[in-house]
């Protein structure tokens, strides 16, 4: 598995442990296992820490779009955390920071789940 999982406070922390994610079928083993953990999980609230990822292909957009959905469907919130400064930018290219919810790191991410109130 290319990913570290840990859960605490309520918040499930799935960290990808690659640092290029590129071949297509590794993508979809990737966010195959990526799904299972979510199908098994309790949490609402779930962190995806791409702090490790150097580069990404443009066909992973797609499969991070189709997990928010999934993440949706199983009622739950995902943040993504620790974004290099290359994949922010194709991102804001692609428009998708409108779409996902992105945290500087692990920390702010948790930090922006823990805040209470109407606009949580």
């Amino acid at each position: 598995m290319s990913i570290a999982t840990a859960s605490k406070d309520g918040i499930l922390t799935i960290a990808i442990t690659d640092e290029r994610l590129v071949d297509p079928d590794h993508l979809s083993r990737l966010f195959g296992d990526i799904e299972a953990v979510l199908g098994k999980s309790d949490e609402d609230r779930v962190i995806l820490d791409f702090s490790q990822v150097k580069f990404m292909a443009s066909s992973a957009l797609g499969k991070l779009v189709q997990l928010n959905k999934k993440v949706k469907e199983y009622r739950a919130k995902l943040k993504l955390s620790g974004v290099s400064k290359d994949i922010m930018e194709v991102f804001k290219i692609t428009k998708l920071h409108k779409v996902l919810d992105i945290a500087a790191d692990e920390a702010a991410a948790r930090k922006a789940f823990q805040k209470t109130g109407l606009f949580r």
